[in-house]
């Protein structure tokens, strides 16, 4: 307070006294001398401050002296001062950096190999081959028709005609074997049954059926026992070598001895095959094996 009253009066005093150097300098220049003077002013009259009274500090008194009926010194009450508000900062959003991995190549890893266990399927020996039986030379078709006349030729003679595929022929072994000669129902080429299936040759059987339906006569090699009982039924159609397997020579010949040939094979390795699967399986057909 006391400093404000100073600088108050040392200001008013300053004012003063130029004040009254500017009349000064009026009254000696003429042109200024012809000017009003100006109305005095009145001095303010200096402010009447109070006197401040120092006031003493509060008496402490001990701990021991706080008893009731002795006055407590009161502390004055502290201001309060309201906390200030911050104003708010808004921060730029930092962006992550991206940071570019190099992609790690899996290092190769090579496998031992690791062999086959060696062990080799033994494979079953091999049968001795047979060797066929010989064969007498076939008659001609008129001489068993004559000696089949008369009454003289054994039904083992007449079933040495193993090739000829004649009506005459058919009847001839079908009397010889004790067949019936109602068996031999068609010529010679393709016939038809009462069925409405088509059949080669003069006899319907599995054979012929199967020769009309276009497959073809196989022997399975690997099955061939080299018994000869197929070369037995007809050596026109089949062949046994004296140290090998049976193969077929021939694709046309008596239906009725080619099927009695396969129902006699002990391990069924005769029959009818179309020609895809035969060449598929390596099947012995005899097709091309005389060019």
């Amino acid at each position: 307070m006391f400093g404000n009253l100073k600088s108050n009066l040392k200001s008013r005093i300053k004012g003063v006294v130029e004040d009254i150097k500017g009349r000064r300098v009026d009254a000696a220049d003429p042109y200024v001398a012809a000017r009003p003077a100006s109305a005095p002013v009145a001095a303010r009259p200096a402010p009447v401050v109070a006197p401040v009274v120092a006031r003493p500090p509060p008496e402490r008194v001990p701990a021991a002296a706080s008893v009731v009926g002795v006055p407590q010194p009161v502390e004055p009450p502290r201001a309060e001062v309201a906390p200030a508000e911050l104003a708010p900062v808004e921060l730029a959003p930092v962006e992550p950096a991206t940071v570019e991995l190099a992609p790690v190549e899996p290092a190769p890893v090579q496998l031992a190999p690791v062999p086959p266990a060696a062990v080799e399927p033994a494979e079953p020996a091999p049968p001795p081959p047979i060797a066929a039986k010989p064969h007498a030379a076939s008659p001609s078709v008129a001489s068993l028709a004559a000696a089949a006349a008369s009454g003289k030729v054994a039904s083992r003679v007449l079933h040495a005609d193993m090739g000829s595929t004649d009506v005459a022929s058919y009847l001839a072994r079908a009397k010889a074997n004790g067949r019936s000669a109602d068996s031999v129902t068609g010529g010679v080429g393709i016939n038809a049954a009462e069925d409405g299936e088509a059949y080669w040759g003069p006899v319907d059987n599995d054979s012929s059926r199967a020769k009309a339906a276009g497959k073809v006569l196989t022997i399975d090699q690997f099955e061939c026992i080299s018994c000869g009982t197929c070369v037995e039924q007809t050596d026109k159609v089949y062949y046994l070598p004296d140290d090998g397997k049976a193969t077929p020579i021939a694709q046309d010949g008596p239906m009725d001895l080619i099927q009695d040939a396969i129902d006699a094979c002990p391990v069924t390795c005769i029959a009818w095959t179309p020609p895809a699967e035969a060449e598929e399986r390596g099947l012995a057909t005899g097709i091309g094996a005389g060019e």
